[in-house]
């Protein structure tokens, strides 16, 4: 018998408060160096409380609150 393998998808979305454009957090343009997946998938998700983003559609630089889950 074969043994399936298994794929994790993930995404981390927020819409921009300017142009109201859904931007994925967990694209490489928003985390390059992995930083954003660290902390969710070692349960810091404190560390993105006040989170910097720049919305990829319009340039708009804002802040996030926090992430629920």
């Amino acid at each position: 018998m074969t043994k399936p393998i298994a794929q994790l998808d993930w995404s981390l979305r927020v819409d921009c408060p300017k142009c109201g454009e859904e931007n994925d957090l967990a694209k490489g343009e928003h985390d390059p160096e992995y930083r954003i997946a660290g902390h969710v998938f070692q349960d810091r998700w404190e560390k993105l409380n006040d989170w910097k983003v720049t919305c990829q559609h319009c340039g708009h630089k804002f802040t996030i609150e926090k992430v629920e889950y």
